[in-house]
């Protein structure tokens, strides 16, 4: 061995801004320290597990959360906007879930204290089966709001309890958010570049 590479071995043991090439340690001045190092580190006992750990995150979440509603930015405030949850087999038309408001309201349309009734199929939304349907009313002022919150709606005689949808919104991207945080520790875990989710 030659004494000039025999000798930069001896005095470069150790420092992580060297690394070995056709048998000689040599220090690449374009690559910063901090990235060398990085190189040099192989994955430890803790690390794997730290992987399998955030992988065995990720699945439970999968299976806890199978089809979630997806956000491409934050929901924006509907104050007037209240909904009525129902399971797919009631099946309530527009004229049913009108006919209950008008019970509560008469001439809720015409007054125009209720300003639009629309249908929201969460499973069709999510991708999914067994979510409960939505229907958002959106009414005009929070007197109006606060009176269907507290009577609720009784479409063919049933009785629903009417929530705020801004609430739902809020709880849905929650779980938007905490998917998307338990992906990109996956990722990042993984080595991979994070991506938008599909």
């Amino acid at each position: 061995m030659q004494p000039e590479v025999e000798s930069l071995r001896s005095s470069s043991m150790g420092n992580p801004g060297m690394h070995r090439e056709a048998g000689a340690l040599l220090v690449d001045p374009e690559i910063p320290e901090q990235i060398q190092t990085r190189s040099l580190i192989r994955p430890t006992k803790s690390s794997k597990q730290h992987l399998r750990q955030v992988i065995a995150e990720y699945e439970a979440l999968d299976r806890e959360l199978p089809c979630i509603r997806k956000f491409p930015m934050p929901p924006a405030a509907q104050p007037l906007s209240l909904c009525m949850e129902t399971t797919p087999e009631a099946d309530f038309t527009h004229l049913e879930v009108l006919q209950a408001l008008e019970a509560e309201l008469p001439g809720a349309m015409e007054s125009g204290r209720v300003s639009s009734i629309r249908f929201e199929n969460m499973n069709v939304i999510c991708g999914t089966a067994g979510r409960r349907d939505r229907w958002l009313i959106t009414v005009t002022d929070f007197q109006t709001r606060s009176r269907l919150l507290r009577s609720g709606l009784s479409p063919r005689g049933l009785a629903h309890q009417l929530v705020r949808h801004d609430e739902l919104l809020l709880s849905d991207y929650r779980l938007h958010l905490r998917r998307s945080l338990a992906r990109q520790r996956m990722l990042e875990a993984l080595g991979a570049e994070p991506t938008e989710e599909e």
